[in-house]
């Protein structure tokens, strides 16, 4: 190669360096590495606050259209496998290397640089300095100084100028390597953070390999896009099984939709328990799995808690939550506002739909959730405070009718007492409301709403109405009805008329009636359509009684008129129900089911030693001081030798100057043992 060439292609390196120096110095600064960190700080913080990878519909229900959208584009919902969460990480990475790549042999190189060339006036510069004169040797004065600094925890190195010795210190070198670890240990933390932030799975969804599953599908209908193979990398999933069942997926909410992910293992839930407080509040809840694998020909029997999870090959099981797993009921359909008084027996199951026929037409019943225990608000205590107290078991049921229309409902099996009466309590909503409109239904003393479901059939048809009517005025009058045939015949139409406004709005809407209605007869007297329609309601009473097989014919008791006044108050409630069925939960077979959240994190470990080193570099760095001393030591002419100590950090700070005070302490004890010194100050 001519020099001319040689020359060429060492400029073309030259050039090529000068080009990459700036995007190294820009890749490798404090501003870029403190800016990366800040908004990685931003974004956790979101990330703690913001519930995460929680389904789509509720971020809209809880944040409203617009702030949805915002937060959705932002990927907010799922902030630590986010795009740009993790291009902020890789390149948090790429800066920190380069700065450790940079700067690391300068650090390092400092941990045996004594500098034991400063010179006098080197020395007298720093803000740390001070000098002895004497009457000692120079080879003993060095000797002495030598002892206390080593005393100080200095190593030395000693040098001779001529006549002159120079003791050059270092103290506190490892300092140096906790620079070393704070920046290692950000790479390693990051490293790991990009290990468990699923880019294996977002590789596969952009090349469009996964598709997410929007719809409640049994796992043997859903797509090969949808199902994730086992593997090695990173995932946070959960499963909810039922008593006695077994599952080897889990499922990992992923946007607006789902992926199942399979497992080298199968889950087979034996039992489930939980422990409430008094204010109803699961206190502990535990399962009892059984997991199988194929390479094991015992299976793992475990009982996992809450903060005590199973593990497993870089697997972890923790107990998330529990709910039904399917519990049987046995309900009793009550016919509120039909000519048939008995209840139809049904067996039900929690999710499992089926179908109901209401006046002839088919409705779709689903049986959502079975909570056992529900504890209320009930008075106070002797010593003031709210007492407390399980209603029982709760069923929540909905109900759709061939249009499509659907209604929720909530139902307590045992009656509850308000307002010094017992009623049966049911709630209803329209779907997608959140209040509930409660119904309370008065029972008899079997605990039963026989009685009034056979009081509200009675009044709610028009027939048996008319027939209370005429019986009531035939009472009423008392044979007075002979030859008067059409005086009686209105008397009971209007007192039917009164009972049907009864029945439709209650004790105002009769009032309002009364009013607006002409009289009966000109000669009847006043109040007299009242006492009809009290007669009426008498009879309407003890016809209900025997038709739930008590005595008609007893002696009506406190009691029995506030059943009489509850009822009434309750009837006209009964359109606004919803539907003209009540269900009555008579006896269920408890079954629950337990949900557990499954991980595996295989950089959960990387992270782990990266905070060791986090943990060793702060402790380096900001509890070893990095110190540097030097001693001078000069003879003179007249056999004494002057001495002078300086000292010097990195950072300068008040422990430092507490440093250097307690050396010249330290020098000044020693020196007096020796025939008398000279101080001089400069």
């Amino acid at each position: 190669m001519t020099t001319a060439a040689a020359v060429e292609v060492t400029s073309d390196r030259r050039s090529r360096s000068q080009g990459i120096r700036p995007w190294l110095s820009f890749l490798g600064s404090m501003r870029l590495a403190v800016t990366l960190l800040v908004v990685l700080g931003i974004a956790s913080v979101i990330g703690t606050v913001l519930q995460q990878n929680q389904p789509y519909p509720d971020y809209l229900e809880k944040f409203g259209p617009f702030w949805f959208g915002m937060f959705q584009r932002l990927g907010l919902f799922d902030v630590y496998s986010a795009a740009w969460f993790l291009a902020i990480l890789g390149a948090l990475v790429v800066s920190t290397s380069v700065c450790l790549w940079r700067r690391t042999p300068t650090v390092l190189a400092q941990m045996g640089q004594y500098r034991e060339h400063y010179q006098n006036a080197s020395l007298r510069a720093l803000r740390h300095h001070r000098e002895w004169q004497i009457p000692l040797g120079a080879e003993d004065a060095a000797a002495a100084a030598g002892r206390i600094l080593r005393h100080h925890g200095y190593r030395l190195r000693l040098r001779h100028h001529g006549e002159t010795i120079m003791l050059a210190g270092l103290s506190g070198r490892s300092n140096r390597v906790g620079y070393v670890a704070l920046h290692l240990a950000i790479v390693v933390i990051a490293i790991g953070g990009l290990m468990d932030g699923g880019l294996g799975l977002k590789y596969r969804e952009w090349r469009g390999d996964l598709i997410t599953e929007t719809r409640p599908l049994p796992i043997s209908e859903l797509a090969a896009e949808t199902r994730l193979p086992p593997g090695r990398e990173a995932f946070r999933g959960t499963v909810t099984i039922p008593e006695g069942e077994r599952a080897s997926v889990a499922f990992l909410q992923l946007r607006d939709g789902y992926l199942v992910r399979e497992l080298p293992f199968e889950l087979r839930l034996d039992a489930f328990r939980v422990v409430h407080y008094a204010s109803g509040e699961p206190r502990a809840y535990e399962s009892d799995v059984v997991l199988h694998a194929g390479n094991h020909e015992e299976p793992l029997r475990r009982t996992i808690r809450v903060n005590e999870p199973l593990h497993y090959q870089g697997y972890r099981i923790f107990q998330s939550g529990f709910g039904d797993g399917g519990s049987e009921l046995s309900l009793r359909a009550w016919p509120l506002l039909g000519s048939d008084q008995r209840p139809a027996e049904l067996d039900a199951r929690v999710f499992r739909d089926q179908q109901l026929l209401i006046d002839g037409r088919p409705h779709q019943l689903e049986i959502t959730d079975l909570e056992p225990v529900n504890v209320q608000p009930d008075g106070h205590d002797e010593n003031g405070r709210t007492a407390m107290r399980d209603v029982g078991p709760l069923f929540r049921y909905q109900l759709r009718d061939p249009a499509g229309n659907r209604l929720e409902f909530e139902t307590y099996m045992r009656p509850m007492v308000l307002d010094g009466g017992r009623y049966f309590v049911s709630g209803v909503r329209q779907a997608g409301s959140t209040d509930f409109r409660y119904l309370h239904i008065p029972v008899d003393q079997n605990d039963s709403p026989a009685r009034f479901v056979a009081l509200a059939n009675l009044l709610s048809d028009d027939t048996r109405r008319e027939e209370l009517a005429g019986r009531a005025v035939n009472a009423v009058l008392d044979g007075l009805a002979d030859g008067h045939a059409d005086p009686v015949a209105r008397l009971t139409t209007h007192a039917a008329e009164l009972l049907g406004a009864l029945a439709r709005g209650g004790q105002q809407a009769m009032q309002q009636q009364l009013i607006a209605g002409e009289p009966a007869t000109a000669a009847a007297p006043a109040g007299l359509l009242e006492r009809i329609v009290d007669r009426a309601l008498d009879l309407a009473y003890r016809d209900a009684l025997a038709a739930t097989g008590d005595d008609p014919e007893r002696r009506l008791t406190a009691a029995d008129d506030d059943f009489l006044r509850h009822g009434l108050a309750t009837i006209p409630a009964l359109e606004r129900y919803g539907t003209p069925l009540f269900l009555e939960l008579s006896d269920y077979r408890l079954r629950q089911a337990s949900t557990l959240e499954i991980t595996r994190a295989p950089g959960r470990h990387v992270v782990y030693a990266g905070s060791l080193l986090l943990t060793i570099g702060i402790f380096l760095s900001f509890f070893v001081a990095y110190r540097r001393s030097w001693c001078l030591v000069q003879p003179r002419t007249d056999g004494t030798s002057r001495i002078l100590l300086a000292s010097a950090t990195l950072r300068e700070n008040p422990g430092h100057a507490e440093h250097f005070r307690r050396l010249e302490q330290s020098f000044e004890a020693h020196l007096k043992q020796d025939l008398g010194r000279t101080s001089e100050k400069n």
